[in-house]
């Protein structure tokens, strides 16, 4: 689905009850907020009818209702009456219109769907499109099957930002090792592919005075390695890079908002890309590895991997002197037990940075709930162990506080931590997840 600015011809048109005609009170009977309801088809289009949002809220409950009627009557143009909502409904009808239909046979394409939504200014339009191209790369990275998308192609696919004005620089195993990221090379030992650090800038307007470092946990395939994972709980781990999906999104989406971000602000990725699997030079439990700010983790659970990598990559941020860091990673079931999948773990060490991603999530839509970084949990990390740290005490109480005060053990400025699993994907489907909050809190500001 796009959206456009006008249409020759709807073929599905949505009005809203109390404005424009005067609707029969049988067609409207039950009509409740969130909810389309189709009231006529013809030659010349069909018409279908809601409640006008009173909010936001409404407003994205009712765009997925007009996606899916969209979908049931292969609609191929819809056209929304204005409202006070316009941009929340648009956006929402644009994420819940998106499936990935490259690896179908040809039998199933279809074509795209044109969305006109009236009322909306032209910098609200611009802005959706842009958040829109960045939301549909997140989705389409994380949705492709692992034999599709390893870090090497991962890395390839975030090149294709630098025709965006992004510079992108790749470092390869050698390189990583070099620059003492054995964290990262050691998840990555046990895969033919080995590791990548994707590293993407955005350049300040002016005088960079605040360095934005957003951090992907790129898990392109997780098996647990030695530690194995169920058949079952394998299945879909093609998804465990889905911060890595959100980070480069985010990305692509800034590039088409470049103008909007404020002047000063310099914006940089590292997505920390890796296959956690079995082989013969694979990592194993009792191994001790050493990370890029010199710190010595014992691996006791191969299957704790996001954290290992997502250490190396924090690490290498703040030595490259980002100011503000945020880093998004499907680390940890139980935060899913905890939260469920409609909302995202948050933590932080900073109370500014914690509120301005909380107003960002509000203004994309997206739930945040912020955990505490209950710092004697940490201890069990700390015994019985002959390295610094444990990347694990196997006991999955409070596990998810834990893995972030792990992470915690390597910055050195106000950090926060998005534990994105269960959102990364929904009923298999990607949905890109992140991005606009991240979109939104660079965009806002510091102040």
């Amino acid at each position: 689905m796009q959206i456009v600015d006008s249409l020759e011809r709807p073929a599905l048109s949505l009005t809203f009850a109390g404005t424009g005609a005067d609707w029969p009170e049988r067609l409207t009977r039950g009509l409740e907020a969130g909810e389309v309801r189709l009231i006529s088809r013809g030659e010349n289009g069909d018409t279908a009818l809601a409640i006008a949002p009173a909010d936001a809220q409404d407003a994205r409950e009712l765009g997925a209702a007009l996606a899916k009627l969209a979908r049931e009557l292969k609609a191929e143009t819809v056209k929304v009456a204005a409202t006070d909502h316009a941009a929340a409904l648009a956006a929402a009808t644009l994420a819940a219109g998106w499936q990935d239909r490259r690896y179908k046979g040809g039998e199933n394409q279809q074509e795209e769907v044109q969305l006109q939504v009236e009322g909306l200014e032209a910098a609200a339009l611009a802005r959706i499109q842009g958040m829109a191209v960045g939301v549909t790369f997140a989705r389409e990275l994380v949705s492709a099957p692992a034999n599709h998308l390893n870090p090497a192609t991962m890395a390839r696919e975030a090149q294709k930002l630098s025709g965006h004005g992004v510079e992108v620089e790749v470092w390869d195993g050698p390189t990583i090792e070099a620059r003492g990221m054995g964290l990262l090379a050691a998840v990555a030992a046990g895969s033919v592919t080995g590791p990548r650090l994707i590293r993407l800038t955005l350049p300040a307007k002016g005088e960079a005075t605040r360095i934005i470092a957003l951090v992907g946990k790129g898990i392109t395939f997780d098996t647990g390695g030695y530690s194995l994972k169920s058949g079952a709980g394998m299945y879909g781990m093609k998804n465990d890079m889905g911060g890595a999906g959100a980070v480069l999104g985010a990305m692509r989406a800034l590039a088409e908002l470049r103008a909007s971000i404020p002047d000063g602000t310099e914006v940089r990725a590292y997505v920390a890309a890796a296959e956690n699997m079995v082989g013969p030079h694979a990592m194993r439990p009792g191994d001790v590895y050493r990370a890029a700010n010199g710190k010595t983790v014992e691996v006791t659970n191969t299957d704790a991997e996001g954290r290992l990598v997502l250490a190396d990559a924090l690490a290498v941020a703040c030595d490259e002197g980002a100011t503000e860091l945020v880093d998004l990673a499907t680390l940890t079931g139980v935060k899913v037990a905890a939260l469920g999948n409609d909302m995202a773990a948050l933590f932080s060490s900073d109370r500014a940075l914690a509120a301005r991603l909380q107003a960002g999530a509000e203004a994309a839509g997206e739930l945040l709930w912020e955990l505490p970084l209950h710092q004697p949990y940490l201890k069990s990390y700390r015994k019985n162990t002959i390295a610094d740290l444990k990347n694990s005490d196997m006991v999955p109480a409070g596990g998810s506080i834990k893995a972030a005060l792990f992470l915690q053990q390597f910055v050195t400025r106000p950090w926060a931590h998005l534990d994105i699993a269960g959102n990364a994907a929904k009923e298999d489907v990607a949905t890109g997840w992140g991005v606009a909050t991240l979109v939104e809190y660079v965009l806002a500001g510091k102040d």
